[in-house]
């Protein structure tokens, strides 16, 4: 529960009808300055104010894409709470917000288009993956909750879009700019507001400490310069008992190493701290498949 102080700077910076209309739009998605002017008709030196205003509340989290800098309410904590709370005494249905929603959805989806024509014209095509791939990560991972969840390699967002829903948190990395767009068009399309979408690099993830129960990371290993690195990563960011799920291709793995490709992941998780408790082929249309569940059991080792 937030303090006295802490209530009353949060009452205050929500206390305006702009302010409160943009907070409704950033519990549900992350914008950027000029798509929230876009949204709610104002120019942008005046969102920027009412911006700045909010943030200094805590109501609000920033972070710089590259070029752009995007705004979201806080996607856990308290201030998660104090966010909730507040919207929570506007009725949702009313006339103004649902405008809001709707050019929101517009603007998004006009963001995702954009974007997914310039990876087409990069020639940076999104991994796509199949319906028997899906059924068998979620059977995988029905054992238990899924906790606190990464998606490494996250592209489209498609793994966010699958399991986030069942995550107490979400997030995804890419080093693509314009598949983070393509994903915050999918994924918070879906009513997913709790997902976040990062720009971060595989081999130097932007977190300090192991934050995560699960981490996913779809055929990114086979084809890195460094894939022991990366596994490093991700065993990295896991908490003690935290469940890694590696799915990758089988010929691009052959191509990887000489060994069997199940030898060589089983290699590859005993050499960052990770036990292995499965590994299961998955034939689709596309190609052959397989998908390693992992245990952090002990303290990753950083690979070269």
């Amino acid at each position: 529960m937030p303090s006295f102080l802490s209530a009353v700077s949060a009452l205050r910076a929500a206390a305006e009808p702009t302010r409160l209309r943009m907070l409704a739009l950033l519990a549900r998605a992350e914008l950027t300055v000029g798509e929230i002017g876009e949204v709610i008709g104002q120019s942008q030196p005046r969102v920027s104010r009412h911006l700045k205003l909010l943030c200094d509340a805590g109501l609000l989290d920033r972070f710089r894409e590259q070029l752009w800098v995007y705004y979201r309410a806080p996607a856990s904590g308290e201030a998660r709470d104090t966010v909730w709370q507040l919207l929570a005494l506007v009725d949702e249905e009313d006339d103004v917000l649902r405008r809001d929603r709707r050019k929101m959805e517009e603007v998004i989806a006009e963001r995702g288009r954009r974007a997914a024509d310039q990876l087409a014209d990069d020639e940076e095509p999104l991994k796509t993956t199949s319906d028997l791939v899906d059924a068998t990560v979620v059977e995988e991972l029905a054992s238990e909750p899924i906790g606190a969840l990464l998606d490494v390699g996250t592209g489209s967002g498609h793994i966010l879009k699958l399991l986030g829903a069942k995550a107490t948190r979400a997030v995804g990395v890419d080093l693509s700019s314009e598949a983070l767009k393509v994903a915050r068009t999918k994924v918070h399309g879906a009513g997913l507001s709790h997902c976040e979408l990062q720009r971060g690099d595989m081999y130097d993830l932007p977190f300090a400490a192991p934050l995560f129960d699960t981490v996913v990371a779809e055929r990114v290993l086979a084809e890195a310069e460094r894939p022991l690195a990366a596994l490093a990563e991700i065993a990295r960011t896991l908490k003690h008992g935290g469940r890694a799920v590696i799915i990758e291709d089988f010929d691009s793995l052959i191509a990887a190493s000489p060994a069997n490709p199940i030898a060589t992941l089983r290699e590859w998780f005993g050499k960052v701290g990770l036990e292995v408790s499965r590994v299961r082929p998955v034939d689709t249309e596309a190609g052959h498949l397989l998908v390693a569940i992992g245990r952090r059991v002990a303290r990753s080792t950083a690979a070269a």
